[in-house]
């Protein structure tokens, strides 16, 4: 999942959930990632390019927890686009 899209996604979800804690958020946002992981593991393993343990480890190596991310960006002020 890019960043631009998970901030649409926050966007979005906030709007529904406009009295949600930064929590919910981050937990919303996780599981989102989570779902986005395994379809990528899932079409890796369709196309060939790996089984699907090679898969998750590659997919695993190279993303970051959605909620890592967000910590991050919440203490470094980033999170300006987002309306709390």
């Amino acid at each position: 999942m890019t960043l631009a899209f998970g901030y649409q996604l926050a966007n979005a979800w906030l709007e529904m959930y406009p009295e949600a804690s930064a929590a919910e958020l981050v937990e919303f946002l996780e599981r989102q990632s989570l779902r986005a992981r395994e379809a990528a593991t899932e079409v890796y393993v369709e196309r060939g390019r790996a089984s699907k343990e090679e898969a998750m480890s590659l997919l695993e190596g190279e993303s970051r927890s959605y909620g890592d991310l967000m910590r991050s960006e919440f203490s470094n002020g980033e999170l300006s686009m987002l309306r709390f």
